[in-house]
């Protein structure tokens, strides 16, 4: 990389160890060394520490044709250094200093705030195509309606949130519903998985790292905790993480301490906890995996999901939001999915919930080939679902359901063995061609809602 500047600084101390670590941020600027006649001065040290030379004498850098500077920044304050400066007689290089150089630095932290607010920008904008992304939709079942008061209840409180439930229940998506409706909206929302990571790269993760802490640390680094300082931070499967990890957040969530991993300052962020779990914690307790302490602290509040089986009743509303949500990520015609299909889907016990019903759609939008989901394009696992009939049908309703799967099972069996010939699939099905027509129309099947790996079976 050609640096726009070749830098030596003079004079170690407050000033010069300031513009030191603001140059050393800078790609545009090469900083060659620093100068000070103290070699025990706090400049000195930090810059042997970030790899760069020191010297007690310009000279050292003047002379030797491998640094061959153009700027000198003079932070010494010193009116004799500066009268030696000025005796510099090579027209290439600038010597800066006084006014000029607290301009410099005026500069270049101006130059910091920027980049440290267009990160939070990113941060903000990250998370609001995040949440644009997932509607929640609560349906008409009973516990999500409590469900829905309870995100209202809690989410404009600075309390700490646990959301519980199986794999695929959507607390992800309760948690961008809290920091939607919090009054942290406006800042930064950032997730982490504990499971991605080993108990030493999460501390790192959360709390931040020195550089030297560790093997890789070339450079210090903060942590996700004071990266949302004044947002909220979603902790994602927060029962698997270390008992070692759990001492640390807990230190955290009772006094808001942050202390990168190699450092001996701490400091104060005020960043909201959202966790979430699919263990059982109370179990964990008595296992002793999981500390009742911390287990306190997040339990302030907790969110309940209940699994996508115990809230059958949505599954038609939720199929149609996934379908929407396919047809868009596809850019497919599709208006729509049969009833016989949804009935299959209400039946079908979803051990992935709302993640599996999501994928299903996906897939059935993708295989179908009209604008019409069929029953067809569904997994064969949902197809070969037994659908119970109800009691409170009634034994007429009943029968004529059965009946109906029965038939229309059997119209795609015909039409896939005659690959889509209707007359070759009445012949098999030994009734009048008329009769095949009316009973497709009675079930809205048609050639073109087989995929054509199905009509193409018999070619192969």
């Amino acid at each position: 990389m050609n640096h726009l500047a070749k830098v030596i600084i003079i004079g170690a101390g407050k000033g010069g160890t300031a513009l030191l670590e603001l140059f050393h941020e800078d790609p545009s600027i090469e900083v060659l060394g620093m100068v000070d006649r103290d070699t025990k001065a706090l400049g000195m040290l930090r810059a042997q520490e970030m790899g760069y030379p020191a010297a007690r004498d310009l000279s050292v850098f003047l002379y030797d044709p491998q640094f061959d500077p153009n700027m000198i920044v003079n932070a010494s304050g010193s009116q004799e250094i500066w009268e030696e400066l000025e005796k510099i007689d090579d027209p290439s290089i600038r010597v800066i200093g006084g006014v000029a150089a607290k301009f410099i630095w005026a500069l270049l932290e101006a130059r910091q705030e920027k980049k440290f607010l267009e990160k939070k920008y990113q941060q903000l904008k990250s998370s609001i195509n995040l949440s644009g992304g997932n509607q929640l939709i609560f349906g008409s079942n009973p516990i999500m309606k409590q469900v829905d008061q309870m995100i209202k209840q809690v989410a404009p409180t600075d309390s700490t949130v646990l959301i519980v439930g199986e794999t695929g229940t959507g607390k992800e998506v309760i948690a961008q519903a809290l920091q939607s409706l919090s009054a942290y909206r406006d800042q930064a929302f950032l997730k982490i998985n504990c499971t991605a990571f080993s108990p030493q790269l999460l501390e790192s993760e959360l709390f931040g790292y020195k550089k030297g802490a560790f093997t890789g640390a070339v450079q210090d680094k903060i942590g996700l905790l004071e990266a949302a300082d004044g947002g909220t931070i979603f902790l994602d499967e927060i029962g698997d993480i270390s008992l070692e990890m759990q001492v640390k957040l807990l230190r955290y969530l009772q006094f808001g301490e942050v202390r990168p991993v190699g450092s001996t300052e701490t400091k104060i962020v005020k960043t909201r906890i959202i966790a979430a779990t699919n263990r059982n914690l109370e179990e964990q307790i008595q296992e002793k995996t999981f500390r009742e302490d911390l287990f306190y602290r997040l339990n302030t509040f907790t969110i309940e999901l209940p699994p996508l089986r115990q809230r059958k009743e949505d599954i038609p509303l939720l199929t149609h939001h996934f379908l929407k949500k396919a047809v868009i990520k596809l850019n497919k015609k599709v208006s729509g999915i049969e009833s016989y299909a949804v009935e299959l889907l209400s039946a079908y016990h979803f051990p992935g919930n709302l993640r599996e019903l999501q994928s299903v759609i996906e897939r059935a939008v993708i295989m179908c080939e009209s604008d019409m989901i069929m029953a067809i394009h569904l997994p064969a696992f949902v197809q070969n679902v037994k659908t119970p009939f109800q009691l409170r049908d009634g034994l007429i309703q009943s029968r004529e359901k059965m009946v109906a799967n029965f038939e229309r099972k059997a119209l795609l069996q015909y039409l896939a063995e005659a690959n889509g010939n209707v007359s070759q699939a009445a012949m098999k099905a030994k009734i009048s061609r008329k009769t095949f027509y009316r009973l497709m129309e009675k079930y809205s099947i048609s050639k073109e809602s087989l995929p054509s790996q199905l009509l193409d079976k018999q070619e192969k």
